[in-house]
């Protein structure tokens, strides 16, 4: 790909999309991702802010290239794998913007005019919102109140958005913050925010994924996380409920914002300290977040042993009991059988 060929606004124009990547190695994804979304229209102007996690060296020389010729406007490299929402938390703090964008580094943007036409779309939503896009045209109109416009249909999301090309306008930022740092080093921020977003009323809608994007392949991505004894479908899973019956960090998260007793904007796990000329940055966990956890503790293990004292203790109710004994009944297989 030649200079000519990159799509950069004018020198001094305020971008009013920050597009932030987080990246931990997968080096041909990252790549195309970046190069992919430099080649769009800047007719809207946005900046692309990558924050490495803490990548091999060849990878974080790569990035280093690329930010010298300036098809990365914004790095920044963390000491190490920092959790993906403490490095999008990097890049929406050090590049304000009217919006923002977290954007896989396994997502190429393939729509030239990607971002004026969802803008566009998003005007015929709530301001308060919330834009992600949906995996397919069933995901899209699934739920009721999907409106078709001149731009495609704008779908709403009852839950929480993929976060894979999610956007947040500052009006809703200013209420409810950045992502949650508190999940460690992968997921359970995307929840937590759509969590967010409905407890404060905002609602959450889709735009159709693959009319804007192409998910890259996996590439080394499981090799990556299992070298470093990660595995992502169990995290994944005790998001919920973890192995021993406990629950997980964001069912957890969903009792105490849905009840009212933890704020919607979460106190940040880390804050920057330093970013050297060479991007590298210093962060520490802030002393106000330990004392929080320490504060919280007993309070939590309290809320965990009853928790699994009510999962242990549940009994179906009679009428789902009835149905059952019926059904194994049919088969030799209800309690009677066994007296």
């Amino acid at each position: 790909m030649m200079e000519q060929d990159f799509q950069s606004h004018p020198s001094g124009v305020a971008p009013v999309c920050n597009v932030t990547i987080p990246v931990f190695n997968r080096p041909r994804a990252t790549r195309e991702t970046i190069l992919a979304l430099r080649r769009t229209s800047q007719e809207i102007p946005f900046d692309i802010t990558v924050v490495d996690n803490g990548s091999d060296p060849a990878l974080v020389e790569s990035l280093l290239a690329l930010r010298e010729r300036g098809v990365i406007d914004h790095l920044f490299l963390l000491p190490r794998n920092m959790g993906v929402a403490c490095a999008a938390n990097v890049g929406w703090e050090m590049v304000p913007a009217p919006v923002y964008m977290k954007l896989d580094n396994d997502t190429a943007m393939r729509r030239t005019r990607w971002l004026p036409v969802l803008l566009a779309l998003w005007r015929h939503g709530r301001p308060q919102s919330n834009l992600g896009g949906a995996f397919n045209l069933d995901m899209l109109r699934r739920h009721p109140g999907a409106v078709n416009t001149p731009e495609g249909v704008l779908g709403v999301c009852p839950d929480n958005l993929p976060g894979q090309a999610v956007l947040i306008p500052k009006a809703v930022s200013d209420e409810l913050g950045f992502w949650n740092e508190e999940y460690g080093v992968y997921g359970g921020e995307d929840g937590d925010y759509g969590l967010r977003m409905t407890c404060a009323g905002f609602p959450q809608y889709y735009y159709h994924g693959p009319d804007y994007f192409e998910n890259l392949p996996e590439e080394d991505a499981q090799a990556t996380y299992a070298a470093r004894g990660i595995d992502k479908r169990r995290l994944h899973r005790e998001l919920v409920v973890t192995d021993n019956l406990l629950p997980g960090k964001l069912f957890l998260n969903k009792i105490l914002y849905a009840s009212g007793v933890r704020s919607l904007k979460p106190m940040r796990r880390y804050e920057i300290l330093d970013v050297a000329d060479d991007c590298r940055v210093t962060v520490a966990e802030r002393k106000e977040y330990r004392e929080l956890r320490r504060d919280m503790a007993p309070h939590l293990a309290a809320v965990n042993r009853r928790f699994r004292e009510h999962i242990m203790s549940f009994r179906p109710d009679p009428a789902a009991a009835q149905a059952l004994r019926a059904s194994l009944a049919r088969h030799g297989q209800d309690g009677g059988a066994t007296r």
